[in-house]
């Protein structure tokens, strides 16, 4: 099973969406100490359904909740903590996929070649693989572009992938 390790923003939106419980069936999800704290404290249980799913999740083993140890070297720019701890851990880890929606996280991905994804993208590939419906892709998305910190590009760009996927018109074919 391919690993990923998510920030406290990628939790937060995929339960959002009720994506959360799919992502842990095909990837082993993998957060830092500081995400989990953020996303699932008792308080935030006690007041946030989502955080009592990502609780529920890591008292079931489907989310590891994992300290990226000490940092090493320092990052190439500021980030809070959870996104931070994330950035170290996948690097400890080998760099597996980094699920995060944070600007400044992705701008640091990229200068430090980790792989990353953002949400809307994991509901796009969700519907490719045929574990979500078209329906609740778009409904999703849609979501997304309400709740998330997105441009109205990104989304655009993620409903059109969404589209030509239904349409069978991806960039793999190649006659197209």
């Amino acid at each position: 099973m391919t690993r990923m390790i998510a920030d406290s923003s990628s939790l937060i939106l995929l339960a959002k969406c009720s994506l959360l419980e799919i992502v842990c069936g095909l990837f082993d999800v993998v957060v830092p100490t500081a995400a989990a704290a953020e996303v699932a404290s008792e308080y935030l249980v006690k007041k946030y359904p989502d955080a009592a799913l990502i609780s529920d999740l890591i008292s079931k083993g489907a989310i590891t909740v994992q300290s990226p140890g000490s940092a090493g070297s320092p990052l190439p720019i500021s980030l809070h903590i959870g996104e931070a701890e994330a950035l170290f851990l996948a690097m400890k880890l080998g760099k597996p996929l980094l699920a995060t929606d944070d600007g400044k996280a992705i701008k640091a991905a990229r200068f430090l070649e980790v792989p990353f994804v953002i949400t809307p993208k994991i509901v796009v590939e969700l519907f490719r693989l045929q574990k979500i419906s078209f329906k609740k892709a778009r409904g999703s998305l849609e979501k997304l572009g309400k709740i998330g910190r997105y441009s109205p590009e990104i989304i655009a760009d993620a409903l059109v992938s969404l589209m030509e996927e239904k349409d069978g018109k991806t960039d793999n074919h190649t006659n197209t």
